[in-house]
């Protein structure tokens, strides 16, 4: 239903993006009507449009399948942007890692945590950008810690940075 909600409102909304020169980035996001990111991917290249890409979000790894070098190798040119932030496997332990109340809810943890503190391979994710040639955006995405969002941030740029240096070599624009 959400999905074909989705089509019909692009039928409207392509011809406006088109006349205005709009980029849109694309993004399959947990508990959203697709999350799984080789789904994404399909839609993001079913509609066929040049300036139409796919954004690949780090903490949503486990969410998304986990499958970052297929999801990445998949979408190719069309990965235009990165969100960096850690998580956690919440389907790790049989999905049993997270006590949540009341027993059988549906709620999955969801988090943006600094790089280093989850478990998502950011080796991984960086050599499969660079093997379809990724040029594009890498922004941090780390949420819930408003109090050190400062250091985090300096410390997230000095580990994005090294991993652009690691899998891309060369330096690292500023």
């Amino acid at each position: 239903m959400a999905e074909s909600q989705f089509l019909r409102s692009m039928d409207e909304l392509i011809p406006v993006f088109e006349r205005e020169g709009i980029k849109l980035v694309l993004e399959p996001h947990p508990d959203d009507f697709i999350e799984d990111g080789h789904a994404a991917v399909n839609l993001v290249r079913g509609l066929n449009r040049g300036w139409i890409s796919f954004l690949y979000c780090t903490p949503h790894t486990f969410h998304q399948g986990n499958d970052a070098t297929g999801i990445i190798s998949a979408a190719a040119e069309k990965v235009t942007y990165v969100h960096l932030a850690d998580t956690l496997d919440h389907t790790a332990s049989n999905g049993l890692r997270y006590i949540v109340n009341p027993p059988g809810s549906t709620v999955r943890v969801h988090q943006h945590a600094e790089l280093g503190r989850g478990e998502v391979d950011f080796g991984e994710v960086f050599a499969a950008l660079a093997a379809v040639g990724f040029d594009g955006v890498v922004s941090s995405c780390v949420f819930g810690w408003k109090e050190q969002a400062e250091e985090i941030g300096i410390r997230q740029r000095e580990k994005a940075t090294s991993l652009i240096s690691t899998h891309f070599g060369g330096n690292v624009l500023a």
